[in-house]
């Protein structure tokens, strides 16, 4: 047997077992450590060490407005900083009774929960779950009792020190009810969105709708929403962004139905007439540095290529064509399963030999045996994969049409340079004729018939670089027109004195730098393995996730969801996460809470969020996991929450000293185009190693005229308090977190030792050996003195009778039944004390009451004594009778 030992500032992971070791597999005949435990969705019993209520400053409010105050939220008349663990109430959750409000708001309060995001309330899904009245056929129109139930909600909120955020445009759906053409029904069906952000009706009915909702008098408190310091926030729009999939052809605003398509161009040509005044002068930038035209690069006698990922199977086969290829080999493709994620499925050239700043012009003609969307790709044909400048759709039908897409190339290695063909949306036949790629721009500049005098400029279909650029400029400059215009509307007209925030930074990418650039603070969503749906959309029966943990993507490299939203962190504003979620039934998803409340509380955050809250209330199912983003009913999440509370609404985890900040100058927010090209451009500036588990990372803009990306650091001599670790021990990846207060981990650690500062946890082999943990303090106190410990330790956590497919990806619609089941976690824990005599351990029951004592022996000031199954319980108060 080795041992290895691994240290970093005071934190120690002692790694028994054989290096390189699979992990240990619980044979067929051990015995079922499951067991039912669920938290009572009204639970507020007081006093019990599960219960952080105390943390809510009662009523909220009570301490002034909420508002931004050196990078972070304060109260306005103590200047105390706050920071928030927030949950969602969507859609049927933000309309309960009146009974079901007071008892859900003081269980959140209980668990340690300080904010409401009240979302999708404007949908249109049915009346009991949504403000719209019944009685109209638009969506104009509040419906009073709707609105009543949100008032009492927000009353009882705020009665248990809950703040609000209320969300203005999420799932409203224009109609022809509402003003608008019949055409309107013809828009993507993702709520309106984009066109929302320049069409005026639309605009002009949302401001209404803030008018309404915010300058209504609750009943309950007195107060409009507009004055009411216990509204924290107000969210414009929901993830919206013009600029997110930059591009008309992958936005789909190509093929937006009149007189939308006709508005937007409208102002593309306004835009253009400003920037340029002229035809020629345009014509000049537009052609400027092109690559001269230049014979093919493919011929009859290039191979193709094919990858099929995951689940998906697909094959191709050359085709029995009289006709000779102009250019690569015709084929056909037949895809003949999908497993949700396109990509699963390609086929491309491989191996050329493209130049960067030169132009292509990628010709083909296609066809399917069903209509479909293709995506065509330029990239590396090597690790990393990153594109090259060519990410354009083709709608294909069943008759043989003709496509041509221009492109500058960039950031391409010599003769590793690929074209490729992503098919993996739905099963099928693709017919690929004439493939070729050759030097030159077909159709650059203006075409015949076009002039700025004349305002009938197109959107552009070729990804030339200026041209491009202008395109994504004018968009970018639309949505901040549009964020500002809201925003001024509700902070000089109504008078709104919540936080507000236009939609998330990683709509828009490095745009929304300038998008959001007034607001008082930024926001972002994640989500670890979603759940994919490979033929139609949000089919209960039809879906699958990878079911892996994202502990395993840290160690690898890829650094989950965590460093994506740490590299989105702006610079000298608050931020906030308002939706994140492991979904169910990934069997991994414990790791969620202690990743994400250590991970956030080191980077220094101010808001973070669950998505959602899920059933609750006396006619809810709540005995049972109900779907793959509840999180009410999921003790694999919310069995963590009083420790997260601690961890970060009370700075038991201290934030990281090394600061890192990365200055962005407007001129290359559409070259670098996302967070992590920032940052990977910024990457050896003055010789600074980045990670986001050493440094706080942060964004900020440049001035105007700045040309270059510049990195700075500023290091605290303070004493570190905290170290967050991802590495790999004999069982599998691992992350730790510790600090005087609380330590945390989240891994395999079956057959291992665990050592966080003076706390070592040792396991048997067990299950798929997989578990998460918290250690809190939550007297914080340090832990070798505290006597208000709690110890939460979490495995699996499923329902009775779930039921998986082969590949463990997917329990289609068979969710099971109640009980919820949780796997108790054997564990012999040594806890370093101070000394003085009389602590004791209790396994507690589903409310936090004890319910039977574990067996310590003390000696040598440490406590030592045995978890697991037989406790039957994921949490455990170490303290005095």
């Amino acid at each position: 047997m080795k041992t290895s030992l691994f240290s970093l500032a005071g934190l120690t992971l002692a790694l028994s077992g054989p290096l390189g070791a699979q992990a240990p597999v619980a044979t067929p005949n051990t015995p079922t450590t499951m067991f039912p435990f669920a938290t009572p969705w009204d639970d507020a019993v007081p006093g019990t060490i599960t219960d952080v209520s105390f943390l809510n400053a009662k009523p909220a409010g009570v301490n002034g407005y909420i508002t931004p105050k050196n990078g972070h939220f304060v109260e306005s008349k103590t200047g105390r900083r706050v920071r928030f663990i927030g949950t969602n109430f969507a859609a049927l959750q933000a309309f309960p009774t009146h009974a079901d409000a007071e008892k859900v708001a003081a269980h959140i309060a209980k668990q340690g929960i300080n904010l409401v995001r009240l979302h999708h309330m404007d949908n249109s899904w049915g009346a009991a779950g949504s403000i719209w009245d019944p009685a109209y056929a638009d969506h104009q129109h509040l419906s009073a009792s709707q609105l009543e139930r949100v008032d009492y909600l927000v009353a009882q909120l705020k009665k248990n020190g809950i703040y609000s955020n209320i969300n203005l445009h999420v799932s409203r759906q224009f109609s022809v009810a509402d003003g608008f053409p019949e055409s309107v029904t013809k828009l993507p069906s993702d709520f309106d969105k984009r066109v929302d952000e320049f069409d005026r009706r639309m605009i002009q009915l949302q401001k209404n709708y803030a008018r309404d909702l915010l300058t209504h008098v609750n009943p309950y408190t007195g107060l409009a929403y507009t004055n009411d310091p216990a509204v924290a926030v107000v969210e414009i729009n929901n993830e919206n962004s013009l600029t997110s999939n930059w591009g008309p052809l992958g936005a789909g605003l190509d093929t937006l139905p009149e007189p939308f398509r006709g508005e937007l161009v409208g102002f593309w040509n306004t835009w253009l007439l400003k920037k340029y005044g002229t035809d020629a002068k345009l014509t000049a930038a537009w052609t400027a540095g092109l690559t001269p035209t230049g014979p093919g690069l493919l011929a009859n006698t290039s191979a193709w290529s094919i990858e099929h990922q995951g689940t998906s199977t697909a094959d191709f086969a050359t085709a029995l064509d009289r006709r000779l290829s102009l250019g690569a080999p015709n084929i056909n493709v037949h895809i003949t399963q999908v497993d949700g994620t396109s990509w699963h499925v390609q086929v491309h050239q491989t191996g050329l030999d493209l130049r960067a700043g030169s132009t292509y012009t990628v010709s083909f003609r296609a066809k399917a045996d069903a209509p479909r969307s293709i995506n065509v790709s330029a990239g590396l044909d090597q690790a990393d994969w990153h594109s090259i400048g060519l990410a354009q759709d083709a709608a294909l039908t069943t008759e043989w049409k003709e496509f041509h897409f221009v492109f500058t190339a960039q950031n391409t290695v010599p003769s590793h340079a690929r074209i490729a063909f992503v098919l993996g949306d739905s099963v099928g036949t693709v017919s690929l004729s004439d493939l070729q790629i050759h030097p030159g721009a077909e159709g650059a500049g203006l075409q015949p018939g076009q002039s700025l005098t004349t305002k009938n400029i197109e959107m552009p279909a070729a990804a030339l670089k200026v041209q491009n650029e202008d395109w994504i400029g004018f968009l970018a400059d639309t949505e901040r027109a549009y964020a500002e215009e809201m925003r001024s509307y509700l902070k000089n007209d109504l008078h709104v004195r919540a936080n507000v925030i236009c939609s998330q930074m990683g709509y828009g990418g490095l745009t929304s730098l300038r998008r959001n650039a007034s607001m008082e603070f930024a926001d972002n969503h994640a989500y670890w393995q979603h759940p994919s749906f490979p033929h139609k959309a949000w089919d209960s029966k039809d879906w699958n996730m990878p079911n892996t943990s994202m502990v395993a993507d840290m160690a690898a490299g890829g650094g989950g969801t965590l460093r994506d939203l740490a590299q989105y962190r702006v610079f000298g504003k608050p931020y906030s996460i308002s939706e994140y979620n492991h979904p169910a039934p990934n069997d991994y998803r414990a790791e969620m809470m202690p990743e994400y409340a250590s991970f956030a509380a080191f980077q220094d955050w101010d808001m973070i969020y669950l998505f959602a809250e899920g059933d609750y209330g006396a006619n809810a199912s709540t005995d049972r996991i109900n779907s793959f983003f509840d999180t009410a009913n999921d003790l694999a999440k919310t069995a963590f929450l009083p420790a997260a509370a601690l961890m970060f609404r009370a700075e038991a985890f201290p934030a990281s000293q090394d600061i890192v900040v990365a200055t962005v100058p407007p001129s290359r927010l559409v070259p670098l185009a996302s967070a992590s090209a920032a940052w990977g451009a910024a990457t050896g500036q003055g010789n600074i190693k980045l990670s986001p588990y050493v440094q706080r990372l942060g964004l900020t803009l440049g001035a105007a005229n700045a040309q270059d990306l510049t990195l700075s650091q500023k290091q605290s001599r303070m004493a570190v308090q905290s170290v967050v670790t991802v590495g790999k021990n004999a069982a599998g990846p691992l992350y730790t977190g510790s600090a005087p207060a609380a330590q945390t981990f989240a891994g395999y650690v079956g057959g291992q030792t665990v050592t966080l500062g003076g706390s070592t946890l040792t396991f048997p082999a067990f299950g798929n050996n997989f578990a998460a943990m918290a250690l809190t303090a939550m007297d914080q106190k340090p832990l070798t003195q505290s006597r208000h410990v709690l110890l939460t330790l979490v495995g699996k956590v499923e329902n009775t009778g779930m039921v998986w497919n082969a590949d463990r990806t997917s329990v289609t619609d068979q969710w099971g039944h109640g009980p919820i089941l949780a796997e108790g976690i054997p564990a012999t824990v040594v806890l370093k004390t101070d000394g003085t005599p009389g602590r004791q351990v209790w396994a507690l029951n589903a409310a936090g009451n004890r319910s039977v004592e574990v067996p310590v022996i003390s000696a040598n000031g440490s406590l030592t004594f045995t978890v697991g199954p037989q406790f039957k319980t994921l949490w455990y108060e170490i303290g005095n009778k």
